[in-house]
């Protein structure tokens, strides 16, 4: 009876197995690449390299996003500068790459990246939500490759660092299921849940993301979750496809639980020394308003932009004022525009 039931459960694992690899294979083929490839050595990096131009402006996504969210933005803005967008290691295109994936591992990657692309600095470095947080690791340790710093609602470092022990405790719960989440991909069961959402079986699709998720708070652990609907609409259309793969739970899993260690990677490196455009959501705390104005008061330069037609996807609510701080900073001009509300 034991045998019979090992060879069961051995069986549903082996069909899981290979409905995750062929699922991962059909999804290759339906949506290839925007982009092309450059190896680093261990693994490969997805970017977007388009228009022509100094400085070269290059961009950084948040904690689960890639070159998706820049899309629009990056058209735009390749007119008139060579453009460079990215998905870092093990999201959306790219490979997955060695853990753990801090803020010092992200840069050394991206500087990597910018040498096999041959691109000349200075650069200006453009960082959304968590993007934020590593390129001004970028700036301090590479500041004289760096002539501007655009955050657009980063990360503080102050928030991370030390880290309350609730958002610390936060951090390793997420890190956790995420890792649960990642064995279960390989057996096809989060494939699963997006197709049951896709056909709109939400009921049975909440028991299976209840079941993996204990423990986390209850909107942030079913198919309402803000996680997934605030993404913006082609960053969703994707997350059937990305969010079903091992190496995305492995990478948002490291990257969350090295939260506090990037943090304090950014603060040891010291004060920044480049002009700063910093763009908060108009949704705010008074809390992250506060740390948003003291990095940009690190630069005598330094300004502070509210989005206050916004929440924390600036890039999708207000693009033209994200692609207008980052033109003023590429030509280094200073001059005013009612499209923004500066505070």
């Amino acid at each position: 009876m034991i045998g019979d039931v090992a060879l069961i459960i051995v069986a549903v694992l082996g069909a899981g197995a290979v409905y995750q690899a062929r699922g991962v294979r059909r999804d290759r083929r339906r949506f290839p690449p925007p982009g092309k490839y450059a190896h680093l050595g261990t693994h490969r990096l997805h970017f977007r390299d388009i228009g022509a131009g100094r400085p070269t402006v290059i961009l950084e996504s948040g904690l689960m996003s890639t070159v998706l969210t820049w899309q629009l933005i990056q058209e735009n803005l390749a007119k008139s500068a060579r453009v460079i967008s990215y998905d870092r290691a093990g999201l959306g295109w790219s490979d997955p790459g060695p853990l753990q994936r801090d803020a010092g591992r992200i840069v050394s990657e991206l500087d990597a990246l910018l040498d096999r692309l041959q691109a000349t600095p200075p650069y200006v470095l453009v960082g959304h939500s968590f993007g934020g947080l590593t390129m001004q690791l970028f700036a301090a340790r590479h500041p004289n490759e760096v002539s501007g710093l655009v955050l657009v609602d980063p990360v503080a470092p102050a928030e991370w660092h030390p880290p309350s022990e609730h958002d610390r405790h936060r951090a390793e719960l997420g890190s956790k299921i995420l890792r649960r989440a990642a064995m279960l991909c390989h057996i096809g069961l989060v494939r699963v849940i997006g197709v049951l959402i896709q056909s709109g079986a939400k009921s049975a699709a909440n028991r299976l993301i209840s079941a993996i998720s204990k423990g986390a708070p209850a909107d942030s652990n079913n198919t309402e979750s803000s996680l997934y609907w605030n993404l913006p609409p082609q960053e969703r259309a994707m997350a059937s496809v990305f969010w079903t793969q091992a190496k995305f739970c492995r990478t948002i899993a490291s990257q969350l639980g090295w939260l506090p260690n990037s943090a304090a990677q950014v603060v040891a490196a010291g004060k920044l020394a480049c002009p700063i455009t910093v763009i908060s959501a108009g949704t705010c705390s008074p809390e992250r308003l506060a740390a948003h104005r003291a990095i940009a008061a690190q630069s005598p330069s330094g300004r502070h932009i509210l989005a206050d037609r916004s929440d924390h996807w600036i890039t999708e609510s207000q693009p033209e004022l994200v692609a207008h701080a980052i033109l003023e900073m590429a030509s280094a001009r200073l001059d005013q525009s009612p499209s923004y509300r500066q505070s």
